[in-house]
């Protein structure tokens, strides 16, 4: 298959091992995910090493990834933000298991851009007060 036109490979970085649990989370609801990678920054490693072990993925990758990260201006978001720059590759940032679940079911057949979006609004319309939606009425 062209490498132009395949679905986009997913990119998971965190902080320590919330991104693999939230693939692992993500593969519970939806079944194996096929190119999806994680990388974890680890406590004590430098952030050389995690830029390291991310570029030998993303050199061998196919134009098309999505790169997710966990907080906005935290070390893989930065690290992220170089893969960005060089290779035009979108980084969301704040991601959560809608997100994820949107960019699985969706990767085969939405067209690249529109992807992006879908998964962004995914995550933002997925954090609700349950509470506040519920009027505090109790169910059994």
């Amino acid at each position: 298959m062209d490498h132009k036109n395949m679905p986009p490979w997913l990119v998971v970085i965190s902080h320590g091992n919330f991104g693999k649990e939230l693939v692992n989370s993500c593969e519970m609801i939806l079944g194996k995910m096929d190119n999806i990678h994680c990388f974890s920054l680890e406590p004590g490693m430098a952030p050389e090493q995690l830029l390291e072990d991310v570029t030998a993925l993303v050199d061998a990758a196919p134009q098309n990834v999505i790169i997710f990260t966990d907080i906005y201006a935290g070390t893989p978001s930065n690290v992220a933000t170089i893969f960005a720059r060089r290779k035009g590759y979108p980084v969301i940032c704040g991601m959560n298991l809608p997100m994820l679940i949107e960019a699985e079911m969706q990767r085969h057949d939405v067209a690249f851009e529109e992807l992006v979006e879908k998964i962004i609004d995914a995550g933002s319309h997925s954090i609700k007060n349950i509470t506040s939606i519920t009027h505090g009425r109790e169910y059994e």
